[in-house]
């Protein structure tokens, strides 16, 4: 033996030991290092960027994202959304031609709890802060019904700031990655646009609706091109009922493609997407980005584009609703009466309104000649509603076809309805109903129509009526 205490024999030994032991302290190392790399990249962070575009680059043609099999839920679940919507965001941007100024807040939610959020959101929601005027002209039953919802895809809420996600909708689904699309494309118009400012300074719901139509119309043309490539070859009926199906809550029974409630929430998606579509044809995405710096004023700036670019031309005078007075009752009702409402119906609505006793052709003509509108609704504690809609129209023929169109719905919304002699020798129609008495009046360009509780009241109002 050697001074080391170890024959030859020995030492050869060791230094194989060592040997393999560093080996084992390598090949795990690298283990490690390999597999806190893999985390890093698959982790989700609680903001996602969408991959950055040139804006000047060309579209092409959106391709589903392939997946493999994972688990619906949970970590490694929203590891895979995360990363389909990556791949999303990145075509959205460029068939849009808009990249994000900043990261959009993801939220992985399960189906459950996206399902909960939404109801949350549509019950303080727009529709519901203007229903009371929607019900008085029969859009919306009496009782507001209980609100349901299927949890989407994905889903972009303004108020929040915030794009919801469904954990576990997207793989092997094309329409949920289009729905996505679709979202996203509202959180790009809210970095560039601010979505929300612009809601609260539209002053009326008509030019609420307006500005939904120019919102939703882009992000649905944007949701064709990232999914069928051209406009030539969109299916816009389909579109339709899956974003509608997405963004907006189901009241009660399912109501037909042509029930007015129903038309009311598919507006800002079809006629949008035909209003988006015109600008698009005429100066492509610029045009359409310039509408956000100066929206449509109302729904019949949706229903007539030309109207819309004539209102945006410098050479042109502009065309938007003329202001329409009514009065104040409070002297004329007396004491314990409140003003409850007071809105613009606009063209669209008015239209609506004429379907429940028209063909949806004759009441569009009907209503195409509009030009501003006041709808105010009084109230008692006692439930007793005293209810004025003035509207102004482009000329009288204009305003006797609307006028005639009136005079065959209020039997179909007031029965039983029977008309009456006019009180006092006042003019204009008189029905008396089991609610109270109605007034049709046109006086020019202008036409009056009055709900109210009794006669008497009616009477008194006219004494400050226009």
């Amino acid at each position: 033996m050697t001074g080391s205490g170890f024959s030859p024999g020995q030492r050869r030994i060791v230094l194989l030991l060592v040997l393999v032991v560093v080996l084992v302290f390598a090949l795990f190392a690298g283990f490690i290092i390999t597999s806190l790399q893999t985390l890093e990249q698959a982790a989700v962070p609680t903001a996602v960027p969408g991959a950055s575009a040139s804006p000047s680059a060309s579209p092409t043609q959106a391709q589903p994202a392939t997946s493999t099999p994972m688990p619906r839920n949970g970590f490694w679940a929203q590891v895979r959304s995360a990363r389909l919507f990556d791949q999303i965001a990145h075509q959205v941007e460029v068939e849009r031609n808009l990249s994000p100024r900043a990261e959009v807040p993801l939220s992985f939610l399960e189906e459950r709890r996206m399902e909960e959020t939404l109801l949350d959101v549509f019950s303080q929601g727009q529709w519901n802060d203007t229903s009371q005027i929607y019900r008085a002209i029969g859009l919306f039953p009496a009782e507001q019904p209980g609100l349901s919802v299927d949890a989407p895809a994905g889903i972009y809420v303004p108020e929040h700031r915030q794009l919801y996600v469904t954990i576990g909708r997207l793989e092997s689904d094309p329409d949920a990655q289009a729905l996505l699309a679709h979202a996203y494309v509202h959180a790009l118009q809210d970095q560039h646009f601010d979505l929300r400012g612009m809601a609260e300074r539209a002053e009326t719901m008509d030019a609420w609706l307006a500005l939904q139509a120019l919102i939703e119309g882009d992000a649905t043309l944007t949701t064709a091109l990232y999914d069928d490539g051209d406009l030539a070859s969109a299916d816009w009926d389909r579109w339709t009922e899956l974003i509608v199906a997405a963004e907006h809550p189901r009241y009660g029974d399912a109501a037909s493609s042509q029930d007015p409630s129903s038309r009311l929430q598919s507006f800002a998606t079809t006629r949008g997407r035909q209003f988006v579509v015109s600008l698009f044809e005429r100066g492509g995405w610029e045009a359409v980005n310039a509408a956000y710096t100066d929206p449509p004023r109302s729904t019949e700036h949706i229903l007539h584009p030309t109207r819309y670019l004539d209102a945006t031309s410098p050479a042109v005078e502009p065309s938007g609703p003329s202001p329409v007075t009514v009065p104040s009752l409070d002297k004329a009702l007396g004491e314990g009466w409140e003003m409850l409402e007071e809105d613009t119906v606009g063209e669209f609505v008015t239209t609506l309104y004429l379907t429940q006793a028209l063909p949806p052709d004759m009441a569009q003509n009907a209503a195409n000649g509009w030009d501003g509108d006041t709808f105010v609704i009084w109230g008692r504690e006692d439930g007793a509603s005293f209810q004025i809609w003035r509207s102004l129209w482009r000329n009288t023929e204009e305003a006797r076809s609307f006028e005639r169109a009136v005079r065959l719905v209020i039997p179909q919304r007031h029965l039983p309805v029977r008309p009456m002699q006019p009180p006092q020798g006042a003019p204009g129609r008189w029905w008396e109903t089991e609610s109270g008495t109605i007034l049709l009046r046109r006086d020019g360009r202008y036409v009056m129509q009055v709900c109210a509780p009794d006669t008497n009241s009616l009477l008194n109002a006219l004494e400050v009526l226009p």
